[in-house]
């Protein structure tokens, strides 16, 4: 009797140890499971806000006016940079250059200029602006092997100015 139960606590601790062992083998493949799935969510939510800015900051740009400051939208480079950050509150978009800001006949079109620079003279009602918004991505976890990458989304859209109706 007393050899029969020192089996069956010898076959419980061997059990347990069975359990620990396939544990800490299947943990490290869970959890980068679960940190990929994390950084391919994190991924995905800064391109709709890097996204979603570059469309939000040519809508300022398009929409007919003056800002605040008394200043043609389209030609608020300040403005339209706001713009596009407010929009992206996740996420640091990284400075507006030059290149960031065009303006332009329609698609195909030669540039008519940049914001900051020159040939925005050129711009009248039915040009068209273009903003690109851009955000480096940087893995939280150095488990999964991803450099750091840009992430750049382009808008375009017709700038309408106020026309005269005749009767």
């Amino acid at each position: 009797m007393a050899i029969k139960s020192l089996v069956q606590k010898q076959n419980k601790a061997g059990r347990r140890a069975q359990a620990m062992v396939e544990f800490a083998i299947a943990l490290p493949v869970l959890l980068l499971l679960l940190f990929g799935i994390m950084e391919v969510g994190r991924l995905m939510l800064m391109y709709t806000l890097v996204s979603n800015a570059s469309r939000d900051a040519v809508r300022f740009a398009s929409a007919v006016g003056l800002d605040d400051s008394g200043t043609l939208k389209y030609l608020n480079c300040a403005g339209i940079e706001t713009s596009a950050q407010n929009s992206a509150y996740f996420v640091t978009l990284l400075p507006f250059g030059a290149s960031n800001i065009t303006y332009d006949s329609g698609p195909g079109t030669t540039s008519l200029g940049t914001c900051q620079g020159n040939g925005w003279q050129n711009v009248v009602s039915g040009s068209r602006v273009t903003v690109t918004a851009q955000a480096t991505y940087t893995p939280m976890v150095s488990l999964i092997p991803v450099s750091p990458r840009t992430i750049s989304a382009t808008s375009s859209r017709t700038i309408l100015g106020i026309f005269k109706l005749d009767n």
